[in-house]
């Protein structure tokens, strides 16, 4: 008679070894690369030993004002949106108000050299989006793209015109301040 303990013992044995053969003939897929694979795997390793980035950087290409606005258009759209989202939700959240937290900063008692810079950093991005934003619309209606001239001039007058209304927004931010401080 086969003890039962016996038989289990056999069975398992003859799992191990099946699955040990099974286990070395097998090609894992990690192992298993198509040659286009093979082809890339190479080429990664030969570039990495030449030292050279994975992707292009942006520091091989020569700065262009055209791709310069371009990016400058699109962080300065996500940053606007950011800062209306978390202000949106903070003023929503916390227990004041938009007048009640201009109040608090205008407490600080700051100079004007000091506000005018912030406020020159909060007003030119919003012109500069939107004059680009307009200067965009003209692109989509294939107004002023078919000459790389005027793509440049259009850059550049937009570039300029942003920070003259700016600095008058400051300029004149300025001036009432001080207006206001003398008649009180």
């Amino acid at each position: 008679m086969i003890n039962i303990p016996t038989s289990i013992l056999c069975r398992l044995g003859a799992r191990s070894a099946i699955s040990r053969s099974f286990g070395t003939s097998v090609v894992t897929k990690s192992e298993a690369k198509t040659p286009i694979q093979k082809f890339g795997w190479e080429y990664l390793k030969k570039q990495r030993d030449m030292k050279r980035p994975i992707a292009p950087h942006l520091t091989i290409y020569q700065p262009q004002l055209t791709w310069m606005l371009s990016g400058f258009h699109r962080i300065s759209g996500c940053v606007m949106a950011g800062t209306l989202l978390v202000g949106g939700l903070g003023f929503a959240v916390l227990p004041l108000d938009f007048t009640t937290f201009v109040e608090y900063i205008r407490g600080w008692n700051l100079p004007c050299a000091v506000t005018a810079v912030f406020k020159y950093i909060i007003a030119f991005p919003i012109i500069f989006h939107t004059l680009n934003g307009i200067r965009f619309l003209g692109f989509d209606l294939a107004k002023g793209v078919d000459n790389i001239g005027q793509v440049y001039k259009s850059g550049w007058l937009v570039f300029g015109v942003s920070a003259v209304i700016a600095l008058a927004i400051v300029i004149n931010s300025c001036q009432n301040k001080s207006k206001a401080v003398k008649t009180a």
